[in-house]
């Protein structure tokens, strides 16, 4: 993988930003012999017991060539399988797969999103090696320190520690629905506006930022826009670009050490999706999928915020017109009922500003406005260019087109600020009064 051998996997170095960051994973290898790159890896870096887990469609598609090739290097390999429906990786579910593999060396995980969380979400628990084997490019999350997952009905990303080696084999990606790597497509290209979120927040915030993140995204975007429209008919080398620039989309987090620099609003957007289909049994689609609906949203949000002149900023006014507390409160207690509502709003105590705390934020992005306006683009595609990519992907970029209800999607643009503590284009759009 050319852009993954400009950085030093496995290494610990400084940084201007005061900071020393690591990348501890030892390996990611994309290639038609991932399966026994994997094995050869485990042999020489891991134990001899190993718990491969996999569902029914993930087993068929490489989780066989998988186990086969440990068993041929010699380790003893017991497996857990889920089934083919589709289904939401969970604090609950994390505990059973930690509680298999108590008595292995190594995990191994077959799939994609659910699966590989659950599986690290376990290892992390253990302290015990994770291997990723991806069957989709659909996710970012292979290479990240971060596992994905419900707790107490909350959609939380929790820090673990980031496998020790991510093994892809392109023509096993391009057998997955074209709709799941469509997902990934607007998985790494929502990027562009949570970058953007991130950076804004340190500038109107004071949140720590570090520009080095942005050197895994270098010509990656660029790979991502080409290769688009090949997304549909199963080009094995658009499926490898596509999955590479997830691979250094997570590598990106784990040098930040936080989601930021690929989770923005428009992450918040999907996440209030699951969290609604979880608790009422709604549909919801792939986490990409509505990523995707929400970036082009987001990013529209961040032309209109950009476009704007100082003097057409009325901090006053836009104190006054903020929803009252009492209200939001209220919002949260109907959208999530007495088990999950207490949780978000711990969220939300975190997050909230007094009226003169707000009058703060709003009178430095009037004055630093002109500033930002040349700062914040740096990431920024137009929403137009974005959608165009989803959909020459086959993603959808409207919300009629999800899987999940409309009504829930757009009480989403305004509600779901509320489930996370973290500033995003979706809290300065509101405070703003660009989103009523």
């Amino acid at each position: 993988m050319t852009k993954l051998g400009w950085h030093s996997l496995g290494t610990t170095f400084d940084c201007a930003c005061g900071k020393m960051h690591t990348l501890p994973i030892k390996a990611c290898y994309q290639g038609v012999d991932a399966a026994t790159k994997l094995a050869k890896f485990a042999r020489a870096h891991c134990g001899s017991k190993c718990l491969v887990v996999s569902d029914e469609n993930t087993q068929r598609v490489g989780g066989e060539d998988v186990e086969r090739a440990l068993t041929d290097t010699g380790k003893q390999v017991s497996t857990h399988q889920y089934g083919a429906g589709i289904f939401e990786a969970t604090e609950s579910l994390g505990e059973q797969v930690r509680s298999l593999a108590e008595n292995v060396d190594f995990l191994v995980a077959v799939g994609s999103g659910t699966i590989c969380d659950l599986v690290k979400y376990a290892g992390d628990k253990l302290k015990k090696p994770v291997l990723l084997y991806g069957t989709a490019a659909s996710m970012n999350g292979y290479t990240s320190a971060i596992t994905a997952l419900k707790v107490r009905g909350l959609k939380r990303t929790l820090p673990c520690t980031p496998a020790v080696g991510v093994f892809c084999n392109p023509e096993h990606a391009a057998t997955a629905p074209t709709r799941m790597t469509a997902a990934g497509v607007a998985d790494f290209l929502s990027k562009c506006s949570s970058s953007t979120d991130w950076r804004a927040a340190y500038r109107l915030q004071n949140v720590y930022f570090c520009d080095r993140p942005r050197e895994f995204f270098d010509g990656t975007t660029e790979m991502i826009l080409e290769s688009a429209a090949r997304v549909p008919d199963g080009d094995p080398g658009a499926i490898q670009n596509v999955m590479e620039a997830l691979l250094l989309s997570g590598c990106s987090m784990v040098i930040a050490g936080s989601s930021a620099p690929a989770s923005g609003g428009e992450h918040l957007i999907s996440h209030y999706l699951d969290m609604k289909a979880a608790i009422y049994d709604l549909p919801n689609d792939f986490h990409g999928t509505q990523v995707g609906v929400g970036t082009v949203y987001t990013l529209g949000l961040w032309e209109k915020i950009l476009a704007l002149h100082p003097d057409e900023i009325d901090v006053e006014a836009c104190v006054s017109k903020q929803v009252p507390d009492e209200q939001i409160r209220a919002w949260i207690d109907e959208d999530w009922g007495e088990t999950v509502a207490p949780e978000v709003h711990e969220q939300w105590d975190a997050k909230t500003m007094s009226a003169n705390e707000l009058r703060v934020i709003l009178g430095k992005f009037r004055t630093t406005l002109p500033q930002l306006r040349d700062e914040l683009p740096v990431d920024l595609l137009p929403a137009s260019t974005v959608a165009k990519a989803i959909e020459e992907s086959g993603g959808p970029t409207k919300p009629e087109d999800l899987t999940a209800p409309v009504e829930e999607y757009y009480n989403a643009l305004k509600r779901a600020r509320y489930i996370r503590n973290r500033f995003t284009v979706l809290d300065l759009a509101a405070d703003l009064g660009l989103t009523d």
